[in-house]
């Protein structure tokens, strides 16, 4: 009897985990976050044309303020799923008294959690505009909606709501969701980002728009997906300035720009070279190349030991003038996996 008893309890647990699992996926179908290939996020076609000719913008993947620099993380090849709460809140408060500091004209910023278990429901998005920036001047699209992340088993992610987010000092005539296309198999794509690019289209004093994208592309993809989103990227970017608009293209491309040679990479994470000649002749490609912009966080940060990369910059079209370089913001990855990079452009 007693050797029989093992598997009455197997047979008894495989039959309440079925249903309970199926249920579970039925749910999480339901729940899935479907988002249209084209959303439009604010209109306001009587928006002043005040923007000025040089702009100053920086972008900053913040890592939703879970990944200083003493933290590493699961998916990348570490062990941690979620730091303390306390290292949240220290993050954000890096964050923000950085950007206070360094406000410019835009800010790009990119996986900033408004609702999610890994960042104890802190809503970061109202945390950094603050009283600084109105509903007029902040946007903010989703790219990472779940209702529950089973992964991993022991200690899954659960909930997750985050996405890209555009800061700006004036207001805009309109803005725009553009989803990428997913390529992922069911049911892995409804636990998965949806990916996508933020368009913020600006009336400048010369009568012409201007185009700022804030994009943030796949980083473990295979080469069909990454290479589908580079692919609408770029035809995007050379409509807007083919109709005459000024375009800049920022963000976190988990790419590395054309010219950069370091091809630092992990077991989980490959930064591709985007090619010198996926963008026509005179198309600008702004980055530093003397500080890397991100560090793999497959492990707790070591400068000099451990690896970074550069995949976080901009695009500029032939009608802009790049003044200077990028310049990256060189804080040692303190509050997140990411530095910031800024640079100056010139409407011409």
């Amino acid at each position: 009897m007693n050797k029989r008893l093992p598997s009455y309890l197997i047979a008894a647990a495989t039959a309440l985990a079925l249903p309970a699992a199926l249920l579970f996926f039925v749910v999480a179908t339901f729940m899935a976050y479907r988002p249209a290939p084209q959303e439009v996020l604010y209109s306001n076609p009587q928006a002043p044309p005040q923007l000025p000719d040089t702009l100053s913008v920086t972008s900053w993947n913040i890592g939703y303020c879970g990944l200083g620099k003493s933290a590493d993380f699961f998916y990348d090849g570490g062990k941690m799923v979620r730091p303390p709460k306390e290292d949240i809140l220290k993050n954000l408060q890096g964050v923000n008294r950085f950007l206070k500091a360094n406000t410019g004209d835009f800010l790009l910023l990119q996986e900033v959690d408004v609702d999610s278990k890994r960042s104890y429901g802190v809503n970061e998005l109202n945390s950094i505009a603050g009283e600084q920036y109105d509903e007029s001047r902040r946007f903010f699209a989703y790219n990472y909606k779940a209702w529950f992340v089973p992964v991993p088993l022991l200690q899954p992610l659960g909930r997750v709501q985050a996405g890209i987010a555009t800061f700006g000092a004036r207001e805009p005539l309109q803005v725009v969701r553009y989803a990428y296309p997913g390529s992922e198999p069911y049911p892995q794509h409804i636990f998965l980002l949806k990916r996508c690019f933020m368009a913020c289209r600006y009336l400048t004093q010369s009568g012409k728009e201007l185009t700022l994208v804030n994009t943030h592309n796949s980083a473990f993809a295979d080469h069909r997906q990454r290479s589908d989103e580079m692919e609408m990227l770029r035809a995007f970017a050379l409509e807007e300035y083919e109709r005459g608009s000024y375009v800049i293209v920022g963000g976190d491309w988990n790419q590395t720009p054309p010219g950069y040679e370091n091809r630092a990479s992990t077991e989980q994470y490959t930064p591709y070279a985007i090619g010198s000649e996926f963008f026509p002749h005179g198309w600008q490609w702004v980055y530093d190349k003397t500080a890397e912009t991100m560090r793999f966080a497959n492990q707790p940060y070591v400068e000099g030991q451990s690896l970074t990369s550069v995949v976080d910059f901009f695009l500029a079209s032939p009608n802009v003038k790049v003044v200077g370089r990028a310049a990256v913001h060189r804080l040692g990855f303190e509050h997140a996996d990411h530095n910031p990079v800024t640079a100056t452009f010139v409407l011409k």
